[in-house]
């Protein structure tokens, strides 16, 4: 997930290169199913993925890492921004930005957008998320975003909490195949895993 660029990705390998200073890092950037693809045939070790049903495979074990708020991502100078929240049937007239299919965040969108009992006026979408702030903070149209994102662009674009109704989460994970559980180099990333999600939680409480 091009999201999880922003901090997650850059932590965990600094962790992992302290553990494991001889290693060679390659970063993929796609989909969960160009990833689970690429995982089922060996082409990566493991994926840092939103965990849902596309990423339950019986080959497969994962380790959650945290959960994440989707959020409405609006130009600083739009009316919603100094918004506390915001009802999503107001923007039944509003223009959106999405992901294209395949990206665990065009999925939840797709759900929320039915919660909200509306099929959102798309006017592009994009295949990462960068573009996609870039398009939103321009003025383009509106878009569905999850709460780590918020560093990108924080001086033009705004996160909205959704009302209650609307809420949904991301749950964040990393996924391997059960047949390489035991591999040195990925026993490492799973431990460095371990110690960041267990330092977000201490920094929540």
């Amino acid at each position: 997930m091009y999201s999880l660029t922003v901090k997650t990705v850059p932590q965990l390998i600094m962790g992992l290169k302290i553990r494991r200073s001889e290693l060679n890092i390659d970063l993929i950037l796609g989909s969960n199913i160009d990833l689970l693809y690429k995982l089922k045939n060996m082409e990566v070790d493991a994926m840092l993925v939103s965990l849902d049903e596309s990423t339950n495979d019986p080959d497969c074990e994962h380790l959650a890492l945290f959960s994440d708020d989707i959020f409405l991502a609006v130009p600083t100078d739009s009316p919603f921004a100094e918004h506390h929240e915001v009802d999503l049937s107001d923007l039944r007239e509003a223009t959106f930005i999405t992901l294209t299919q395949g990206f665990a965040t065009h999925r939840d969108g797709v759900r929320v957008f039915q919660q909200a009992g509306f099929e959102p006026k798309v006017a592009m979408q994009v295949n990462d998320i960068f573009t996609l702030l870039s398009m939103v903070s321009s003025g383009v149209g509106y878009a569905l975003l999850p709460g780590r994102i918020a560093a990108v662009y924080e001086n033009r674009v705004r996160l909205i909490p959704l009302q209650s109704r609307y809420r949904m989460q991301q749950h964040i994970g990393v996924v391997f195949l059960k047949s390489k559980e035991r591999d040195p180099n990925l026993l490492a990333l799973l431990a460095e895993c371990r110690m960041y999600a267990n330092r977000l939680l201490e920094q929540a409480t």
